[in-house]
């Protein structure tokens, strides 16, 4: 007998994580920031000396992550960078600048800090990076991103967990309400038919010529506009299949969020067709807890 699979937890696509990692070349550390969004959506801050590792880290997230706008930073730091050589022409052309604009603008003369100069384009060059390291690099990049990425998921099924316990609780607040409705139904349906009956009474009453045809036909229209099984039948399989995705678990969001939008469909057309108070009160409430379902399910991945 084949081994049953394990049950997912509702994902959430807010949450937070941090990785870290380092070797004998250098230390990398990655966040990653996780917001709702309609599909996956990644936004990366790399080192602009590593921008090739870009679609390294992208592919560990889409590895793991299937819904949500994720914001993620990288930071790397090599631990022997080499020996830098300061190009002291480039500074004196800088300076030179410096001083020229100052005169310019009418500016008091200021001299700028080494930092200042340093941070200019050119400035200075370093050794060219061993392949050892730069393959170092990528190693422990990914390795963080790995950790990160672990570190959110566990964030986002923590969140989801609590998701799923409030959808529990609107699905069994519908379940109830389903009940509520089809008890209604038989009391609405009689009071229907007296209605009817004293409409065709009085319609008889007054005609000059009735038209037994005309009439038969339009109680039949009636009731059959009044009857709303069909609709309360496809909300049983809607909240049954509901159940069933949920316990699932995993990145169903998006199945979550079209049943919900089956129940309201059945839902709304079940309104349409009573003119009984009660049964549309009852449709006023579903539709409330439909709404705050489909609210719960725009954080679902």
């Amino acid at each position: 007998m084949a081994k049953a699979s394990k049950t997912e937890l509702l994902r959430s696509m807010t949450g937070y994580g941090r990785g870290s990692c380092e070797n004998r070349y250098a230390t990398a550390s990655v966040e990653l920031r996780s917001v709702n969004g309609k599909g996956l959506i990644i936004k990366l801050r790399m080192p602009g000396d590593r921008l090739e590792l870009e679609s390294k880290v992208e592919a560990v997230l889409r590895r793991s992550l299937d819904r949500g706008s994720i914001n993620g930073s990288v930071r790397v730091k090599v631990l022997d960078a080499g020996s830098v050589e300061l190009d002291l022409d480039a500074l004196k052309r800088y300076l030179s600048a410096w001083r020229e604009a100052e005169k310019k603008l009418g500016l008091k003369e200021a001299a700028p800090s080494m930092s200042e100069l340093l941070a200019l384009p050119g400035a200075y060059q370093g050794s060219e990076e061993s392949p050892a390291v730069t393959k170092a690099v990528a190693r422990i990049v990914q390795d963080a991103t790995q950790q990160a990425v672990e570190a959110l998921c566990a964030a986002r099924e923590q969140e989801g967990a609590r998701l799923g316990r409030e959808m529990k609780r609107l699905h069994k607040r519908l379940v109830n309400l389903l009940k509520k409705v089809e008890k209604r139904i038989p009391t609405a349906q009689k009071e229907l038919a007296t209605r009817l009956k004293e409409r065709v009474n009085q319609a008889l009453s007054k005609a000059e010529r009735p038209e037994p045809i005309d009439l038969a036909r339009e109680l039949v229209l009636l009731a059959e506009r009044a009857d709303v099984q069909e609709e309360t039948a496809r909300l049983h399989i809607h909240l049954e299949r509901l159940a069933e995705k949920q316990d699932l678990g995993g990145p169903i969001g998006r199945e979550l969020e079209f049943l919900v939008q089956e129940c309201h469909r059945e839902v709304t057309t079940l309104g349409n067709k009573s003119s009984d108070s009660g049964l549309s009160e009852l449709v006023v409430a579903q539709k409330l807890v439909l709404q705050q379902m489909k609210e719960q399910l725009a954080n679902v991945e």
